[in-house]
């Protein structure tokens, strides 16, 4: 299967309003210009700017850490190490206690401070061409339809349940490189930054899973489709998106007054 077959079956099954972004870290050794770029910017923003772009308009684009606007997002990537009044403050809106904010910034997944020089983010169908696979795979999703990923991604990996990682901030940057590091995937809400900095709405989860799971989470949507008839998880399973909304014994859900 292809990246972009994977992203047309995606986009047909569950309807996603957005198209998945792959996420690729670009280490000292890689040279920035040979990246598949289509858009550039000369202003700093933020991660999840960068990502509204290429989830909304299908920009290609490369973000050098000199470019990158948001402290969290710097400190997660290793771009900067840990300042103890900058990362107090910032988290003080949230936790309200001086030590407990500053703890939070040292517990947020980093990614090894130095070793990249950037980010690099473009729609899923890109990486075909790119001749290597994204480090995450990124979405912004329904609840509804990250439950039907999540699904097909526990098959595909052999797992029953998964584990979230939600902190103060850091929902779309922090979220991703918890799920690169721990090579699982990972759903939670915005967080304030990436409501407003991301162009988001409040019913939206950010989903991630490694890039190397990508694929074999796909084929088994794909598998589940050709067996089942459908793709919905209502009922028997065998329905198109999103399943006939109706329960198991629907005519007795019924109550009468006391």
């Amino acid at each position: 299967m292809t990246y972009k077959e994977a992203l047309e079956l995606l986009i047909y099954s569950y309807r996603l309003d957005f198209d998945p972004a792959g996420i690729f870290f670009v280490s000292g050794e890689k040279d920035p210009t040979t990246l598949p770029v289509t858009h550039k910017t000369k202003n700093k923003l933020t991660f999840c700017q960068y990502t509204s772009a290429v989830r909304q308009a299908r920009y290609s684009l490369y973000l050098p850490k000199e470019q990158l606007l948001c402290k969290n997002a710097r400190l997660v990537f290793g771009f900067r190490e840990i300042d103890e009044k900058t990362d107090e403050k910032v988290h003080l809106k949230y936790l309200m206690d001086p030590e407990l904010s500053l703890q939070a910034a040292r517990d947020k997944p980093r990614l090894p401070s130095g070793k990249f020089q950037g980010v690099y983010a473009a729609p899923i169908d890109t990486f075909d061409s790119f001749g290597q696979a994204p480090d995450l795979v990124y979405f912004m999703v329904l609840p509804f339809q990250g439950y039907h990923i999540l699904n097909d991604y526990m098959a595909a990996m052999n797992k029953t349940h998964l584990h979230f990682r939600h902190a103060p901030n850091s929902a779309v940057c922090g979220g991703s490189v918890w799920s690169h590091i721990n090579q699982t995937a990972n759903m939670n809400t915005m967080c304030a930054g990436s409501k407003s900095s991301g162009k988001t709405e409040m019913a939206y989860m950010n989903l991630t899973m490694p890039g190397s799971h990508f694929l074999a989470s796909m084929a088994h949507l794909q598998k589940r489709k050709e067996k089942n008839g459908g793709v919905s998880l209502v009922g028997k399973g065998d329905s198109d998106w999103p399943g006939l909304d109706a329960c198991q014994g629907c005519p007795l859900f019924r109550f009468d007054p006391a």
